[in-house]
């Protein structure tokens, strides 16, 4: 894509909206002030789109290569990877659950990752990231599964769901700038989701559809339910699902997930963390410094996410383009032995709409 249309992908944004109460903008314009390394802090400081676009100038990510498709065998191999990239980066969103943690300390986390995204994205460039994982999995290699399970969580709410400051509202209408939860774009991530046939399940609470979990948890489902139509040999279906993929990480997903991953990668987030608790739960020296935390799990997956999301921007269309020209037939045999993912033990929030009846 060049440079000037790849700019204008993340320039053009008709979300933003600024706060009819001066008082909350004065006390958004005071938050900015502790913490302007955060870009939804910045983003909910946005006054229009002129001033949005100066603001994504900075952070603005960069449109990787597509991997090219040669043939069905190929297809089905890049989808399998893209399917698993996403599935495995979900699992770390989510509230941690043991599969994940028992993976991790026994190194086949970091075999799944390089086998998705070394696909996708070079396994040079992925290494670079494993061998930080690699150092954070030797520091708790050791400690109780159940103890780490414990520590990973509470790092993981202590980002996501905690309100004391600073923390990630992970949702794509706070980083886009509309200055509210529920609002438009909310309702278009939900009728995303109703059109492929999904609703939030409702006994997870009251979660907003476009929380970062939600959307990638969708992502990875549209392209499990785009390979079971392949091996159905349902063509029409697949071609729909693609283009469902292809509008949702291209208007959606791909326009906030870059910013909320650099967020989480930051080392001013990081000791923001340890900051906000004194030192009571959180040691500041040791998160300086370079000793590995657990923040470290979740930071090193904020590189990968981030190089995933920019990767499937232009990768979902080459996909498109390959299947419509590709013999369904050849494409049903690529599938045919091609399993589900299993997610039992899972923390997930997507169901099929007659389970939500």
């Amino acid at each position: 894509m060049p440079e000037s249309s790849s700019a204008r992908v993340f320039e053009e944004n008709r979300y933003v909206k600024w706060f009819i109460d001066p008082e909350l903008a004065k006390d958004w314009k005071n938050l900015l002030k502790k913490y302007p390394y955060l870009f939804w802090i910045q983003s909910m400081n946005v006054r229009d789109r002129k001033q949005w676009a100066v603001l994504v100038r900075k952070y603005k990510p960069e449109l990787r290569t597509p991997v090219k498709v040669h043939g069905a065998e190929s297809y089905a191999e890049l989808s399998i990877a893209r399917r698993d990239a996403w599935f495995q980066v979900f699992r770390c969103l989510t509230e941690v659950s043991m599969n994940l943690v028992r993976e991790f300390q026994s190194g086949e986390f970091a075999r799944k990752l390089r086998e998705s995204m070394g696909r996708l994205l070079g396994e040079a460039e992925v290494d670079r990231h494993l061998e930080q994982l690699e150092r954070v999995r030797q520091e708790f290699e050791h400690m109780r599964a159940e103890k780490l399970q414990r520590e990973l969580e509470a790092e993981r709410f202590t980002i996501f769901d905690d309100d004391l400051m600073p923390y990630l509202s992970a949702h794509e209408s706070v980083y886009r700038s509309e200055k509210q939860i529920m609002g438009d774009l909310t309702a278009e991530v939900k009728n995303l989701y109703r059109r492929a046939g999904y609703v939030v399940d409702k006994s997870r609470g009251n979660l907003p559809p476009d929380e970062a979990k939600l959307e990638v948890e969708f992502i990875y489902r549209l392209i499990e339910d785009e390979i079971d139509a392949w091996r159905r040999g349902e063509r029409e279906a697949a071609l729909a699902l693609l283009e469902l993929q292809k509008e949702f990480i291209q208007q959606h997903a791909a326009l906030w997930l870059p910013y909320m991953f650099a967020d989480l990668a930051s080392r001013e987030f990081r000791l923001g963390i340890a900051r906000k608790y004194h030192g009571d739960v959180r040691d500041e020296q040791q998160y300086a410094s370079g000793r590995v935390v657990e923040m470290d799990f979740l930071q090193t997956m904020a590189g990968l996410g981030r190089m995933l999301i920019e990767q499937e921007y232009l990768q979902v269309e080459e996909m498109l383009q390959a299947a419509q020209q590709l013999p369904a037939e050849e494409l049903s045999r690529a599938f045919s032995t091609v399993k589900p993912l299993p997610t039992e033990g899972e923390n997930t929030y997507l169901l099929r709409a007659e389970q939500d009846a």
